[in-house]
This record gives structure tokens, sequence and C-alpha cells, in this order.
């Protein structure tokens, strides 16, 4: 469960529109797309020893988000990356670990307070410059989830992740409120995370990350048909490829995650995390399985 927030992050500066500010004084126009009509695009790397950890996976996100709301400015990756520099260099944070970054972009701030894309402009009528937002902020892995073997509780949310006929599930939008309604389960259960199922009874992720279950050493998540793909995830895969883990996206039912040897949820900033029980059901022996463990390991 996550603990005190870290105090180094009342005095933190964010960046918006360019500008350095603390974040007391950090804001975004009433009219802006974002803010308005949830037209608002978001990832969130971290930083480990000085570098941005796949820094390229979040921004390709990103892209995939502004280019699905078709809006008409995409902005070139040195973009944040140069936002990214500078207020990383405002916090005294080059250099650093456990620091969490979230990089947000907006169209930018319209016209009058319409879904239309095409209030996205300024007074002539040029489109609006996007707005794009970095937020990092102190946070080690040890302040959002128990990392010691005997591993976290999860229940099984009642809410259900919508599928791509709704819409692109892949964008990865502020528009949470399914995860929201799941993550305030988890808090009122206490408990670290939600699993949420799709439509048809599979497992979809977690409330705020993807998940997976180990059987007889096989590594089994679900597919991301209801969910960004995401970028933790993409990375246990590659691992399992190189480190002979026999790994598989699956379409997972309760039975088999209830019947499973391990269960982990894996996020930016704590890699693979043990779920040793979810709901009342104890998985495996209780504890951290190997291959959990092995994977927070590589």
């Amino acid at each position: 469960m996550a603990k005190k927030g870290d105090e180094r992050n009342k005095d933190i500066f964010a960046i918006v529109d360019d500008e350095i500010v603390p974040r007391s004084k950090a804001s975004v126009p009433l009219w802006d797309s974002g803010f308005l009509h949830g037209k608002q695009i978001w990832s969130s790397p971290r930083l480990v020893n000085g570098k941005v950890f796949r820094l390229q996976d979040h921004l390709n996100k990103i892209r995939h988000g502004i280019e699905a709301m078709n809006c008409s400015i995409v902005p070139e990756d040195e973009v944040y990356i140069d936002a990214i520099r500078k207020v990383l260099d405002a916090n005294q944070m080059r250099g650093a670990s456990g620091v969490h970054i979230r990089i947000i972009y907006t169209p930018g701030t319209q016209v009058t307070a319409s879904m239309n894309m095409k209030a996205v402009v300024n007074w002539d009528g040029t489109p609006s410059k996007p707005r794009i937002i970095i937020m990092p902020e102190w946070r080690e892995i040890g302040s959002v989830y128990d990392t010691t073997a005997k591993g976290e509780h999860a229940i099984v949310s009642k809410y259900r992740r919508p599928s791509a006929v709704f819409a692109d599930q892949q964008i990865h939008s502020n528009n949470q409120i399914h995860s929201s309604l799941a993550c305030d389960e988890a808090c009122r259960a206490n408990v670290a995370a939600a699993l949420m199922l799709d439509g048809d009874g599979y497992l979809a992720e977690a409330h705020a990350s993807h998940m997976a279950i180990v059987k007889d050493g096989v590594f089994y998540t679900p597919f991301v048909r209801c969910c960004p793909p995401g970028v933790t995830r993409k990375v246990l895969l590659e691992v399992c490829e190189n480190d002979n883990i026999e790994a598989h996206e699956d379409d997972i039912n309760l039975e088999r995650l209830y019947g499973a040897d391990e269960v982990m949820i894996m996020g930016t900033m704590s890699g693979p995390i043990g779920i040793t029980q979810v709901d009342d059901k104890v998985i495996g022996n209780g504890e951290v399985g190997p291959v959990t463990t092995r994977l927070k390991k590589l």
C-alpha cells in the first residue's frame, strides 16, 4: 500500500508551456482542452541513475494518443526531451533515481467550451499551440508497494474495462473513471490493487498497472485489448524472451487467476510486485514466487 508522500515534493518545480513554475503556482487556463473535455494524453517514465528509463516507448505511447485524437499539431520528441531536461535541472534531479516523471500533452486552449476540435484554435483561427506539462516528483519504489517477500494483496473489481468497441483503449488519456472507481475499491478494502476484467470476463489489467500470472514456471499476461500497452509489461516480456522464461499473452479467467502459482502487478515505479492473496484466496504458497523474484532482479 502507498506510504506517506515525500516531503521534498512540497517545493517541487513543474514546467508548463515552457515555463518553470513552483508546484503551488502551476496551472492551466480554464479553457484548456484537456481540462474541459479530457483531451489530455500522458505517460509517466521514471528516472534511474540519471537516465529516463525507456523514454522513447513512453513518447511513442503519447504520439499514438495524439494522432488517434486527430490533433492538428503533433510535437516532435525533442520538444518533450528539452522540457524534461529543463525541469530536472530546476529540481536538481540530474543523476538521480527514484523520480517519477509525468509527461502531459493537451491540444491547447479553446476559444469556446466545445468538444469539437475546431474550437481548439486561437482567436484568429490558427491552431492553438499544444500545451506540454512535465511534472516530476520524488517517489521511491518502496513508497508505492510492499517490496518484501510477503508481497501485497488484491481484490477483483466489480468494475470492468471497456473494450475497443467503445473507443480506442490504447489512447492513454486522463479519462480514467473506470480505473479510479476500481482504485477506490482497493483503498476501501485496504489492499494494493483491484484487478479488472474485460467485458468477456477475462483479466484486463490492475487499476493502475498491468499484471501477470505464473503457472508451472510459465509467465502469462492478459492481451491489451482494453487498455494501453504498458512499457513495463513490454520490458518484462522482453526480459522473459532474453532469459529463457516461457511467456505468453493469453485470455486469463478467474479460475486461472485463483489457481496460479504466482500473481504479480507491474508498474513504472515498481517493476514486478508479488500478489500473494486475491480476494480470500491465497496465491501459491502465500509468498512472492521465484519467477516474480527473478524478474525483479533482472
